[in-house]
């Protein structure tokens, strides 16, 4: 399943994504090209409040693709 979210890349402003397989939850910035993963069973404990779990997904996102700006400056 793939859900486009309302939340935007902070990098690149483009919109994110939600994407659940088998072995559990990503939530990803296709232009840039990064993603973080929840196993499937810590991303249940967040069944009845989706949006935080979609929150700090995002924010750990964020600061990835932020992290991987600057190494990309420091080459």
């Amino acid at each position: 399943m793939r859900i486009k979210l309302d939340k935007k890349c902070t990098v690149c402003g483009a919109y994110l994504d939600f994407v659940e397989q088998e072995d559990g939850v990503y939530v990803m910035c296709e232009r840039c090209r990064v993603a973080v993963y929840m196993p499937r069973d810590t991303a249940a404990e967040y069944a009845a409040n989706f949006p935080t779990l979609i929150e700090l997904m995002a924010e750990e996102l964020a600061d990835m693709a932020k992290k991987r700006i600057k190494q990309k400056r420091g080459s």
